[in-house]
């Protein structure tokens, strides 16, 4: 199981992925838990290999300290906030958004977990990147021409460190 600790008791992960992948691929840092505040997106990277992509939740309003009627609020509020539950149109296409940002990163790791890259922060980032580059449609990452571009473009960066 993929442990939040730094979540208080009762958070459970929600609206979001959960990829399994070979423990020996998550690179070990100092950090794991990452917010990709452009993106609107939370990444948790287990050395277990368990990766957890899913939709920002506020912690902080959680950790408050007051009444327990002022946490309840905070805390519903802060789910609501997460969920991605939305009124008005605006808020549906950020929700949207996230959602395929969401789903754009999962595949992302799926394809670097497959060919057996070491996954980072950096890494992940930078094949999601890619993808929206190349107008590579979320559903066709996992299709065997991405995967041979990344393939390629991987073996031309190492080539390039090498010559350095």
């Amino acid at each position: 199981m993929l442990s939040s600790m730094n979540l208080p008791d009762g958070i459970q992960l929600e609206n979001g992925q959960l990829i399994t992948t070979s423990a020996y691929l998550v690179k070990r840092r100092k950090q794991h838990f990452h917010h990709l505040e452009q993106y609107g997106v939370d990444m948790i990277l287990g050395l277990n290999g368990y990766i957890w992509v899913g939709v920002h939740t506020d912690v902080q309003n959680l950790e408050g300290q007051g009444e327990e009627e002022d946490v309840s609020d905070q805390s519903t509020k802060s789910i609501v906030k997460s969920s991605g539950a939305a009124t008005d149109g605006k808020e549906d296409s950020n929700s949207l958004r996230v959602r395929e940002n969401i789903c754009r990163l999962a595949n992302a790791i799926r394809v670097l977990s497959a060919l057996g890259f070491t996954l980072s922060l950096e890494v992940i980032l930078d094949t999601f990147q890619m993808s929206i580059d190349w107008n590579i449609d979320i559903k066709d990452m996992l299709a065997g021409e991405f995967y041979v571009r990344i393939a390629e473009r991987e073996a031309e960066r190492r080539c390039s460190k090498l010559n350095v």
